[in-house]
């Protein structure tokens, strides 16, 4: 129970650093003066979860047949009868 009191603690103290900038970057250069190495592991986190969630949703998209990366979709021209072609 006092696992997730301190959770909840924490949740609640990185939203409340979260909803200023200048309290999120004085809190980042707090972070970065004290010792570097817990800001590059949440740095790595931060990264890493950015990335699987892009790859997901490339994925998803993919998948569902929403990306045309290559074809080029053009609309069904009718043939006039002079020989060209009619909008």
């Amino acid at each position: 129970m006092s696992a997730l009191f301190l959770f909840l603690a924490v949740l609640a103290a990185v939203g409340w650093l979260c909803l200023s900038p200048l309290r999120f970057a004085a809190a980042g250069a707090v972070l970065l003066i004290v010792h570097p190495v817990p800001t590059f592991a949440l740095t790595a986190v931060a990264v890493l979860a950015v990335t699987v969630a892009a790859a997901r949703m490339v994925c998803r998209s993919l998948r569902d047949g929403g990306w045309y990366l290559v074809t080029v979709q053009r609309p069904a021209f009718a043939v006039s009868r002079a020989g060209g072609v009619a909008a």
